[in-house]
């Protein structure tokens, strides 16, 4: 699932999507035909359910690139259905604060204050609870520290993003079962971004980007039993590890618990090493007010 979503300006991070999956019609067809005794099926959401996520956001440049830049970014996300009108259901995400550091040693450095947030949108398809769009803006001010001046510069900044999927992103292959295997299928991105400085006044990045994709790799589905802060329970851990040689390897661990109607555990990790950034998400439920 090479994402090429990962090269983003230095001292912004895309905290994806929380995890929710891809084909629409097609798959509700295969579903209705093929239910399976001892399967997880696809939830049914109400206005107000809420699913609220420990996060960890790790990027790095590769020991080997010419920049040795960290960032670590952590939050409690927050998502909750706002509006579950006809086949699409529309969350709404919030994590703030936002707290966070990119470190590029002898060069610059750069810290979110506790004023700094990120507000997101979610359209997922209710069919099979495929990503359809998603867009967030993050804010707030960043201290700057530049070489060896000790005085941080504080600077408001902001950076819109939206992400279309086509056809839409599948991340949980439903219905799940014990053993179950196949492919994802291919998804293409289209993804605008607008960044700047001072409340919009100061432009630093805009642009569309339609190279991005997703998909197109095999997953496993076996099942398991996990503690996180919310509680233990019995999951289907959906796995997708793909190999490039000497230039990266992405790992992809999707937990989905029926008991909470969503996933209590992710690991998203893709690691690069020729010279492009690798980028961590951890996820880990917290709280839900979600009942089956």
């Amino acid at each position: 699932m090479r994402k090429k979503i990962v090269g983003i300006f230095v001292c912004t991070l895309l905290i994806a999507t929380m995890a929710i999956p891809i084909s629409a019609l097609r798959n509700e067809d295969k579903r209705e035909n093929n239910t399976i005794s001892g399967s997880a099926d696809v939830p049914t959401w109400q206005v107000g359910d809420s699913w609220t996520y420990n996060t960890y956001i790790y990027q790095a440049a590769p020991e080997n690139s010419s920049v040795d830049m960290v960032g670590i970014f952590t939050g409690e996300l927050i998502f909750k259905v706002v509006d579950d009108t006809g086949d699409i259901y529309t969350l709404e995400g919030l994590i703030k604060p936002l707290n966070g550091i990119i470190d590029i040693p002898g060069n610059i450095d750069f810290k979110l204050t506790r004023i700094s947030s990120q507000k997101s949108t979610l359209e997922i398809q209710k069919s099979n609870l495929s990503i359809i769009k998603h867009e967030f803006t993050r804010k707030g001010i960043t201290l700057i520290k530049f070489g060896p001046i000790t005085l941080p510069i504080p600077i408001q900044m902001q950076i819109y993003q939206k992400t279309e999927f086509l056809p839409m992103w599948e991340i949980l292959p439903f219905p799940l079962f014990d053993g179950k295997t196949g492919d994802y299928e291919y998804c293409s991105m289209i993804q605008e971004t607008n960044l700047s400085m001072f409340w919009g006044l100061i432009p630093l990045e805009s642009g569309i980007n339609t190279a991005g994709w997703v998909g197109n790799d095999t997953y496993e589905c076996n099942k398991d039993t996990i503690t996180v802060e919310a509680g233990t329970f019995e999951v289907y851990n959906v796995s997708c590890i793909v190999d490039f040689g000497t230039e990266a390897q992405d790992l992809y661990f999707s937990n989905y618990a029926e008991d909470v109607g969503n996933i209590a555990k992710g690991l998203y990790h893709i690691d690069m090493f020729n010279g492009n950034t690798s980028f961590h998400i951890d996820l880990e439920l917290k709280s839900t007010t979600y009942e089956p």
